[in-house]
Order: C-alpha cells, then structure tokens, then sequence
C-alpha cells in the first residue's frame, strides 16, 4: 500500500477510544485467553491432543476427517504421509497470509510483529498443536493457536460451496452481460479523465483535456443503445468489470511516464494463484465463521456520467436480470434521500455510489433439478463518486477504506493487545 498517495488525516478512527476491544465469539482461536477459559472446545481441544500423540493411526484419522467424507473410499487409502502433507501447505499458506498482512504496515512497526522462528517454521499439526499447550512464553502459545486458526480457515474457505463455483458463476454473470447489455454497444472509445480535489475538499473537479499536476484515470468507453419498456434506452459506460472475490485486484497508485495514473496490482500475490487472503481478512473483521456468509463473493462495478445515466443503466440491468423486486441490500448514497442498508462499516460518509445485492438463477451442470441462486452484489458509481475513490486526498478514497478496515477492525483482532502491546502502532 502506498501511503504517499494517501493523506493520513483522512483514515479517522470510526472504532471509538479503544481500537482493541474485540470480539472474538465467531474466531476463538484468536482470542489470546482461549487458554484461560475453561470451554468446552478448549476441553475437546486438549483431549483431541492427547490421543494424537499417543497414536498415530488416530491422528491419521482426525486428518482424515478433516478432508473426507465419512465413509469415503479415500478415507481408509490416504497414507499418513499425505494428509500430514496436505495439512503443511494449509499452515504454511497462514504463514503467507501473515506475511502479506504484515507489509500493508509502515516498515518501522513490523519487526515487533514478526512471527517468532518456532512457530513460524512449524508447518506439523501435533508438533503446533503441542506449542499452543506446552509452549514456552504466551506469546509462542498465542501465535501457535492463531495459525491453526488461519490454516482452518483457509481449509473451510477451500471447501466452501459458493467460493467452489465462485469461477463458474462468474463466469455465468459475464455471460448474461455480454449477451444482454454490452452486445448492444454501438460505439466504443477511449478516453483520459484528468481530475483533481476541490478547495473545498469535498468536491472532484474533472476535465477530458487533463492538465498538469491532474491525476489521470483511463477509460474504456462502452455506449449501450436497447430497447426496453416501449422505449430506446441509451447509455455511456465508461467501465465495467466483473471479479471473483478470490482473486480480488486492489487499486494502487503509481507514477507512468512523469503522469499520475491508477493502476492495479494484486494484492496477497505470494499465496496460491486464486488468493483466499481477501475472504480471509473479511471474515476475521466482520466475525464470520463460515465463507457463505458473505454476500460479494462474485462482485460487478460500473461508472456512469452521472444520476441520469445511472437511472438508465439500472433500467438495462433490469431486462437483464430479472425484476426490482430480486434486488436485496441496497444502499444509494447518491439519492437526494438516501436510504436502505448502510454502508461498511469503515466507510467515509463522502462513499457515493448505490449498490445491492442481485439474485441470479443457475442450473447445475447437466442437471434437471430445480434452479438455484447465488448473488453478486452491483456497485454502480457516477463519474465523480468514482475519482473520489481514487483521489488520495478525497476522505472517500479506497486507500484510506483499505488502511480504515486494516488498522481498526483487523489488526487488533490478528495482533492483540495483551500479545504485543500497543507501541507498534502509531496513529498520529
């Protein structure tokens, strides 16, 4: 994250006095007294530790139970050597998710977070599992209990059933778009908006003949003609893109050619290609413990001039994708009165855009059985609610969501308080 491009004055504290308090019901893993309540999963937790070191053959059944079905016929072939295996790359993927997490802060805060070496460069199940009981100082006992609640994680992430057909969905979305919506452009051109922050600090001043000193953004125009409702509709989209959350591309900033320009680059690139690093951060911040609950796994975005053009492209969504009524949890902050759901929980009041949640209908594959629906959430933005996202300086800016939801809703849920102190991190 390039904190050049973003003006800390902006990422405000939404959290109120205490950053740490935390909840930590839905991850009791993360929460550093796990060890000191007497729970019943902490109960089951050390009984479950006992017979694997006692036994190996009872410890190849755990593994096996964590991959396979009761029943399966792989449940009684998979050697020892395997599953052990499998359950190292999932330990060694929390470490890379950590590590990942870890640059997003000033290089002057990591070194009191680093992981320590005995438990970083244990990637064996029981030898971990012996760490978070036996281990020599609490901080050794905590990291030990949150990488087994990382590598979980990510295990329950791979296994989900809607991030496992996240690719086939949309994949099916985009069709749907490109056989009802962007088969009807007309015209398609290229354009350059120069734009800048207001002196009133609020606003975004906009030009297609971009001066000097303007941040730029490049555009691909698409112009849409359709009939629909007894009428002919005609819009400009200046962008439209489709993502898979597992392999989500944040938004950078960098300096092309002497000229400001937006870029965007992958974020979590040291994990596995298709990255579980977003879903991963969401859940932890959010207190969810199953991957189905988040409701923007496949996610569409689109910019529009202004209202007008939103108004009409809402219309051609509408041939596309059913009726208003399988719209669900929307937000419109560019209304003259916004109502609906609210916004994130971390995001500026200046966040101008409306989005919601659409139902589509999916058949499975060579299947008769009844349709089923997934849902990809829709944002759509006018032109400026869009450069406000991108403009460092504007309190709406993307940067200072990321840096908003890292400082106030992650890290004190990932680094606690009673672990590592507060002097790591400066919010001044």
């Amino acid at each position: 994250m390039n904190e050049q491009w973003v003006d800390t004055s902006k990422v405000q504290n939404v959290k109120g006095a205490d950053i740490w308090e935390a909840d930590y019901s839905a991850h009791p893993l993360l929460d550093p007294e796990f060890l000191q309540k007497d729970s019943r999963q902490l109960q089951l937790t050390r009984e479950a530790h006992g017979r694997v070191l006692q036994d190996t053959e009872a410890f190849r059944q755990a593994l096996v139970r964590m991959f396979y079905p009761l029943g399966s016929s792989l449940s009684k072939d998979t050697s020892f050597e395997t599953l052990n295996a499998r359950v190292a790359d999932y330990l060694h993927e929390a470490d890379t998710y950590l590590a990942s997490t870890l640059e997003l802060l000033p290089a002057a805060s990591q070194p009191a977070l680093l992981p320590l070496p005995q438990v970083s460069d244990c990637n064996d199940l029981r030898e971990l599992m012996t760490q978070v009981f036996r281990g020599e100082s609490p901080r050794i006992r905590y990291e030990a209990q949150r990488k087994l609640c990382l590598a979980q994680l990510l295990l329950q992430i791979d296994q989900d059933r809607t991030i496992r057909d996240g690719q086939r969905h949309m994949a099916l979305f985009e069709k749907i778009m490109q056989e009802n919506l962007l088969s009807y452009t007309t015209q398609e051109h290229d354009m350059v908006i120069g734009y800048h922050l207001d002196a009133d600090g609020s606003h975004i001043r906009y030009t297609s003949r971009p001066e000097q000193g303007d941040q730029r953004w490049h555009f691909r125009s698409h112009f849409l003609q359709k009939g629909h409702g007894g009428r002919s509709i005609s819009v400009d989209v200046l962008y439209y893109n489709c993502r898979f959350k597992r392999s989500v591309v944040p938004i950078s900033f960098e300096v092309v050619d002497g000229s400001h320009r937006v870029l965007e680059e992958v974020r979590w690139g040291d994990m596995r290609q298709q990255s579980s690093g977003s879903i991963l951060s969401k859940m932890i911040r959010k207190g969810l413990n199953n991957p189905s609950e988040i409701g923007d796994i496949i996610g569409a975005m689109f910019i529009v001039n202004d209202n007008d053009a939103l108004n009409d492209l809402l219309m051609l969504l509408d041939s596309c994708l059913g009726t208003p009524l399988n719209w669900r949890n929307v937000t419109d902050t560019l209304a003259e009165h916004p109502g609906g759901s609210s916004l994130n929980d971390f995001s500026s009041k200046e966040f101008k855009v409306f989005k919601g949640d659409v139902d589509i209908l999916a058949q499975e594959p060579d299947s008769s059985s009844t349709p089923y629906r997934f849902p990809v959430e829709i944002q759509i933005f006018t032109l400026e609610g869009y450069l406000r996202t991108v403009c460092g300086s504007h309190e709406a800016n993307h940067l200072a969501l990321k840096l908003r939801q890292f400082l106030f809703g992650l890290a004190p849920k990932i680094f606690p308080r009673a672990v590592y102190g507060t002097e790591w991190l400066d919010l001044n």
